[in-house]
């Protein structure tokens, strides 16, 4: 892997959380009392859903999160490529 290839991985993985954070909220609004986000709600300490500062608030940190779990693995994925 190269070195600029964890950025691409850590990428790849914001923009799938983030994509899946919309289609949960999507899912949310068309099925109320299933979804992913009313029950992530309750335990999160700020608002991720509920009104707009909160859907953006949730969508940043799940892409936030997918970017910071892209690049760990992206890291491990170079250390283990070579240690194996």
């Amino acid at each position: 892997m190269k070195g600029s290839q964890w950025k691409v991985q850590a990428f790849s993985l914001a923009t799938t959380l983030g994509i899946a954070y919309v289609l949960c909220a999507v899912f949310d609004t068309l099925f109320p009392p299933y979804g992913l986000l009313r029950v992530l709600a309750p335990v999160s300490p700020w608002p991720i859903m509920g009104s707009a500062a909160g859907l953006a608030l949730g969508f940043a940190m799940f892409a936030i999160a997918g970017f910071v779990f892209g690049a760990i693995h992206a890291i491990a994925w170079r250390y283990w490529s070579k240690t194996l």
